[in-house]
């Protein structure tokens, strides 16, 4: 017999008796009644706790708005919580950083699914990152994923396996009411420039098209990669243009918007969403942008979001003037609502409930602690609920996007410091009507 044995033999059979211990106690692990193990089995067991990741863009171009609009997610799952939870459990959230970036999109995507094993996601922001997460990662792994603010009218025909969504509209709408806008501002040769993304293209070309049938001249569309130490190729592109319509994000926009103004380009600017940021107003310098106007996805009138408002003040301080932290907050109640629904944390069930908790049809009930508590009630006597929430009533069509929706418009106000919201108008993508809103939605002017 080998030295080794005769000194530390016994060792050897406690290890292996312990291992024999723990191989039973596993057989019969499936008896236990705090066992949450991998989502509902289908039997009676206990599903895992819901876990959501949030895709977020912390770092790059859409650094300004990555925070806000994590918290508005953070708020949604501390009010679900307090509630009582998702099928008794508390919901988790997971941070992820996509850097506005589509392949470190991707890549945080993986981490969220493969190591943290979420069950489902709110993000990306850039819809060139939405669209590739969509299609390479949650798409095959039956994840469902709600964008807050991916606008890009191709993510409406994605290859997701119909586990995107968003709790935005496309911008099919964008592009029509700023060609509407710069029609009214008596604009008549206007340059895009636009980052060259899924988000830019779709947005740019869906501007032209419309401001062209209202007989506008396009001088260029002209795209753009992020952070380059300089545009002048690019603007020199847009000459002859009476307006530049900045169609990127902040970090990338504030380069070029400093070039424009310095050369003293244009005499006009227009803004969309990505570049509606004080934060990179207030470094240009308000008064070289007094005045200009945008366009920006809005929430639809509801008496939801002014309890919603101080709700998020009070967690999180000053409500910043940027789009989608309504919708990242309604997103996380879709899903969590879709969980209770399906009696289950598993991405396909929750997938199915979706569009069953957000259309109209069922019990009506609303975000917040007592709003979801209604909801487990009405949901655990078998009723069916319509979630209508604080960036208004979701109604997914076919491909995952809101049917009904609302565009803002919004100016420059060098004196105050602030972007102020000029008309909202209700776009419903069903009939084609565009309704003026305004008085509505912001109590009478």
């Amino acid at each position: 017999m080998p030295q080794w044995f005769t000194r530390h033999g016994w060792q050897l059979f406690i290890v292996l008796g312990l291992i024999s211990v723990l191989a039973i106690a596993a057989a019969c692990g499936g008896d236990d009644d705090d066992d949450d193990g991998g989502g509902d089995d289908g039997g009676g067991g206990k599903s895992e706790a819901l876990k959501i990741g949030v895709l977020s863009s912390f770092t790059g171009d859409l650094s300004d708005f990555g925070e806000p609009i994590f918290n508005g997610a953070q708020l949604a799952a501390d009010e679900i919580n307090a509630a009582g939870g998702v099928l008794g459990q508390d919901v988790q959230l997971v941070r992820g950083d996509d850097g506005t970036n589509p392949d470190q999109g991707v890549t945080e995507a993986r981490r969220l699914v493969d190591v943290e094993g979420v069950q489902a996601m709110v993000g990306a922001l850039a819809s060139g990152v939405s669209l590739q997460v969509a299609e390479t990662v949650t798409g095959p792994a039956g994840v469902p994923q709600i964008s807050p603010a991916s606008t890009s009218p191709g993510l409406s025909d994605a290859n997701d396996d119909d586990f995107l969504f968003r709790t935005t509209i496309s911008d099919a709408g964008q592009g029509l009411l700023l060609a509407q806008l710069a029609d009214q501002e008596g604009l008549t040769n206007v340059c895009t420039m636009y980052i060259n993304s899924a988000y830019g293209e779709g947005l740019s070309n869906a501007f032209a098209a419309a401001f062209k049938d209202l007989g506008g001249t396009v001088v260029a569309e002209v795209p753009h990669e992020g952070e380059a130490a300089s545009y002048a190729t690019e603007l020199g592109q847009c000459e002859g243009a009476d307006a530049l319509a900045a169609m990127s994000y902040p970090e990338t926009a504030g380069i070029y918007l400093r070039e424009a103004v310095e050369g003293e380009m244009f005499p006009n600017y227009l803004f969309v969403d990505g570049t509606k940021s004080s934060d990179m107003v207030e470094q240009l310098g308000w008064d070289a942008f007094d005045g200009a106007k945008g366009t920006a996805p809005s929430s639809l009138p509801t008496d939801q979001v002014g309890p919603f408002e101080e709700r998020y003040q009070a967690a999180y301080g000053e409500l910043p003037p940027l789009p989608f932290i309504k919708e990242a907050y309604d997103a996380v109640y879709l899903i969590a609502l879709a969980a209770v629904a399906a009696d289950s944390t598993n991405g396909a069930d929750i997938r199915d409930s979706l569009r069953d908790v957000a259309n109209a049809e069922g019990t009506t009930v609303n975000p917040g602690e007592d709003g979801f508590a209604a909801a487990l009630t009405a949901l655990g006597n078998g009723d069916d609920v319509n979630y209508e929430g604080v960036s208004g009533p979701i109604e997914f069509d076919d491909k995952g996007d809101p049917q009904v929706g609302a565009i803002e418009y919004w100016h420059i106000d060098a004196a105050n410091k602030e972007l102020v919201t000029d008309k909202v108008f209700r776009v419903d993508f069903a009939s084609g009507e565009v309704t003026d809103i305004t008085e509505e939605a912001t109590g009478g002017g």
